[in-house]
């Protein structure tokens, strides 16, 4: 019995497309070279803009624009074409304010300023400018909730409520090239989470949540074990869940085990019994536990009540659908 041929699949398989490494480098050269003069003229104060030089020949053109597109979008320069100025790079420039406002969301501050720094670079567009601006207030209003501890402040003033919130209010007036509603979204956020602050000043709960999440961040930020778990120790100490137990995996055992190490830190004891119950402290098992025993005694999902102090970010489309449930 004679067998069927098998049909030939056809080749999916494109050409591959190669760069030509010597044109490459030639053009990357010039473009530093371009880049270099115009960071010289910024050095001595001037904002130069970035003009295509005279060539004869049309393909001499096109290189010649590709090189001075290049360098006024890697300088964050306008481009002047067609008696026209033109921002490259201000695409780069949203794109850097959108990450920088997405990292103070998630509270990491270095991050946040990185892209800030980037964007400002980078923005020519006024509106975009004054995004820098409010960024950087928003950046501060973070970094105020993170750092000052709710109700232990020694300034009464500053204990009732955030400093950077006035800021960022203070600001906003004065950006008008923002969109209204973008202005008012963020102004109702840094009271929010002003009052949010305030609140665990003077509740419990809210200041168990609001340390919580400062352990966390610690954690996330690698900030050592030692910050992570004396923010563990405050909030088990302040949520009533530092009592010792017999459970050799249990939350009392955790608990212990971080205290052992800043006894012997403090010096206060040179037992061996410490030494082991230190060296088996873990920050990450801490904050687990106490996650689950906070759960637990609250009825709600501890981890994500850390969220009532995280910046909420404006959305441009769901902005109608907020103004008409608002009214």
């Amino acid at each position: 019995m004679a067998a069927r041929p098998v049909a030939q699949v056809p080749s999916t398989d494109k050409p591959e497309q190669v760069a030509d490494r010597e044109e490459t480098e030639q053009l990357l050269a010039a473009v530093a070279e371009r880049v270099d003069e115009l960071r010289q003229q910024r050095f001595a104060g001037e904002d130069p803009v970035v003009v295509p030089k005279r060539v004869r020949r049309v393909t001499d053109a096109l290189r010649e624009g590709a090189i001075a597109a290049l360098v006024a979008e890697r300088l964050g320069a306008l481009l002047r074409l067609d008696q026209k100025l033109l921002a490259p790079a201000e695409d780069l420039a949203r794109d850097e304010l959108a990450s920088a406002y997405r990292f103070l969301a998630v509270w990491d501050l270095r991050a946040a300023a990185d892209a800030l720094e980037r964007a400002a670079r980078l923005a020519r567009f006024p509106e975009n400018q004054q995004r820098v601006a409010l960024g950087w207030a928003l950046h501060r209003l973070v970094s105020d909730l993170l750092s000052l501890v709710p109700g232990e402040d020694s300034d009464k003033k500053k204990q009732r409520s955030l400093p950077a919130v006035r800021i960022v209010r203070d600001l906003l007036v004065t950006l008008d090239q923002i969109p209204p509603a973008e202005r008012e979204f963020y102004a109702a956020e840094a009271e929010r989470l002003g009052n949010a602050w305030r609140e665990a000043a003077e509740d419990d709960r809210t200041w168990c949540v609001w340390a919580l999440l400062r352990a966390r961040v610690a954690l996330i930020r690698g900030e050592g074990t030692e910050t992570v778990l004396s923010w563990l120790l405050r909030l088990a100490s302040r949520a009533g869940l530092d009592a010792a137990d017999d459970d050799p995996d249990g939350l009392g055992t955790l608990v212990r085990r971080a205290r052992a190490v800043f006894a012997l830190l403090a010096g206060t004891v040179e037992d061996e019994e410490f030494r082991q119950l230190s060296s088996a402290a873990s920050p990450r098992d801490l904050f687990r536990a106490l996650v689950a025993a906070l759960t637990a005694a609250w009825g709600e999902d501890a981890l994500a009540a850390t969220h009532r102090f995280a910046l909420a970010l404006y959305v441009p489309e769901m902005a109608p659908a907020r103004e008409a449930a608002d009214g």
